[in-house]
């Protein structure tokens, strides 16, 4: 998806609207994959401040934060942009990251027992 296009797809259907709704889903997937918005900025190269201001509707994402958000959490830019409904592998993705981010949370407190 070019950026214009997809610029154009936010900004000129509904603007207002279409950034609310992103940024809710936004929000929606950041804590369906438990992480924080200070995660989730370093997961996609942005300031904590900038997810929260996506997250509120202040501004949209850009393709290049799409791409890493589809590609690392495995949710579809339909469903960022328009809410339709994400491929089934969606879930199974967050599930193992959510397992993932347990298996290294519990790794740090190794660490953290051995280091003591």
């Amino acid at each position: 998806m070019h950026i214009l296009y997809l610029h154009y797809i936010i900004d000129i259907k509904n603007p207002n609207m279409k950034k609310e709704q992103i940024g809710k889903r936004l929000r929606e997937v950041r804590i369906n994959a438990r992480l924080t918005q200070r995660e989730m900025a370093t997961l996609v190269n942005l300031a904590t401040g900038s997810i929260g201001a996506m997250e509120n509707g202040l501004y949209t994402p850009n393709f290049d934060v799409l791409r890493v958000i589809h590609n690392r959490l495995g949710v579809s830019y339909d469903y960022i942009i328009d809410g339709l409904e994400s491929p089934d592998n969606t879930a199974k993705l967050i599930e193992e990251n959510t397992r993932l981010k347990d298996e290294l949370d519990r790794m740090k407190k190794i660490v953290d027992k051995l280091v003591k």
